[in-house]
């Protein structure tokens, strides 16, 4: 339970601080688009002031991203514990293996309750209702990037179509006293902060790309685990569908109706961790520590790999 509540815990931590974050983009991003609309250039100490705070912003935004992906790999390591228990499920326990000396009919029994007990499909529950809010906090942030990214990215390219009209009106406003190398003192460094705040956004959409591709193929990993459990413990599906998880709507959309399969999981699997562990690389070491690994391969169950590939 104290693992829920830190998971959650954690997932309102990032998503307070992402909200700061978004708000603080404001002031830059209306500069821009004031400039682009007015073809004048902002006011030099304010440029100046959202100059120094993206730049101090940077380790923060940084810090934000990495706390996200440990949460992306913790998830990844728990999903590969999981296969492999139940790769191991017929392995007897310490106790299992002390009722054995006794009676070996006890032994099967209590292997048997195991084998059908709801806790490994409740505890994978948990991990996709983990995998739904990493999810949502992830989409959520890519949206909110994209929209900005698309309408700053259309004032940036105006603001340097239009650069000749810039100079006119500088040097209409200050007249002879503005050199050439006043007006490329002036428009130059204005210009550079803009690009930027756009090459920042486009970094950070970058990132939540890839955490939310590592995200959706760990998804589809534990999707079709759960299916071998169920399948193994003759529980069902236990009602998994695809409206309690809005942010993996289409995921559980194809294990609801029996679409989901291995084909290919494991080449998206690969380019999926590759890229992970080169945006990430501390955070995906720390994913093989905890007991996972970047390339698990799911258990096989009575020819289901298979079956399910074909």
């Amino acid at each position: 339970m104290a693992a829920f509540k830190n998971f959650d815990g954690e997932i309102e931590r990032i998503s307070g601080l992402l909200a700061v974050m978004r708000d603080a983009l404001g002031t830059v991003s209306s500069l821009l688009a004031e400039a682009a609309r007015n073809l004048s250039l902002p006011d030099e100490e304010k440029l100046a002031a959202e100059a120094e705070r993206l730049t101090a912003e940077m380790p923060e935004r940084q810090a934000v991203e990495a706390a996200t992906a440990r949460l992306v790999a913790k998830l990844a390591a728990e999903i590969g514990i999981c296969a492999q228990e139940f790769d191991d499920r017929e392995v007897p326990t310490r106790f299992e293996t002390l009722i054995g000396y006794v009676s070996r009919a006890a032994k099967h029994r209590r292997q048997q309750a195991r084998w059908r007990s709801p806790m490994p499909l409740n505890r994978l529950a948990e991990l996709l209702r983990r995998a739904d809010l990493l999810a949502g906090l992830v989409r959520q942030e890519r949206d909110f990037l994209i929209g900005q990214r698309k309408e700053r990215e259309g004032d940036l390219v105006t603001l340097i179509d239009h650069r000749p009209e810039i100079i006119e009106k500088l040097r209409g406003e200050y007249g002879a006293t503005m050199t050439g190398l006043d007006v490329v003192g002036r428009t130059e460094p204005a210009i550079k902060v803009f690009q930027d705040f756009v090459a920042g956004l486009n970094a950070r959409v970058g990132a939540c790309n890839i955490l939310l591709h590592k995200l959706v193929t760990d998804t589809e990993n534990l999707l079709i685990l759960y299916r071998m459990v169920a399948d193994a413990s003759g529980h069902g599906d236990a009602g998994l569908k695809p409206e309690l998880f809005p942010h993996l709507t289409p995921e559980v959309a194809r294990f609801a109706s029996g679409l989901l399969t291995l084909h290919g999981l494991d080449r998206r699997r690969h380019r999926a961790d590759q890229a992970f562990a080169e945006r990430f690389p501390t955070e995906a070491a720390g994913e093989a520590a905890d007991g996972g690994t970047t390339g698990f391969r799911l258990p096989t169950v009575f020819g289901f790999k298979l079956a399910r590939s074909q």
